[in-house]
């Protein structure tokens, strides 16, 4: 951003504000890179987990209907593999969440910063150029 104001410092307060403007949105795009990956994979995880937990549920129907409700263990690998990937989603699904969270912040916090020294220069150039003005006026 500080190098584009240094190149572009002689533009009108209107163009200048508009060339940070445009620094300010690529510096965006490259602070924001990988995050929709991210939520992306974190709205994922559950549904891998709940995919796995119909799975063994319906493994566990299909040992019942075979072999009868009689022996719990013969049921018990369906109701381990439900209970195993469910809980593996939501591991899974949790930091990738709190990790989208903190860096989505953290970006939008620096977007924040830049944006307000962006308006500090455009607001110091508008100052030298009044100044300007009124000398030419004056004299």
């Amino acid at each position: 951003m500080l190098s584009v104001y240094n190149s572009e410092k002689k533009l009108h307060v209107e163009a200048l504000e508009l060339r940070l403007l445009e620094s300010i949105m690529d510096e965006q795009q490259h602070l924001e890179r990988g995050l929709s990956m991210l939520k992306l994979l974190a709205a994922l995880a559950p549904m891998l987990g709940l995919l796995g937990t119909v799975t063994g549920m319906i493994e566990t129907f299909q040992v019942i209907t075979q072999f009868g409700n009689a022996e719990p263990r013969v049921m018990a690998g369906g109701i381990s593999m439900a209970l195993v990937t469910t809980v593996l989603g939501l591991i899974t699904a949790m930091p990738l969440l709190l990790a989208h969270n903190l860096l989505s912040s953290k970006a939008e916090a620096i977007r924040n910063i830049l944006e307000r020294q962006s308006v500090g220069l455009v607001a110091e150039q508008a100052e030298a150029q009044t100044m300007e003005t009124k000398q030419a006026y004056a004299a």
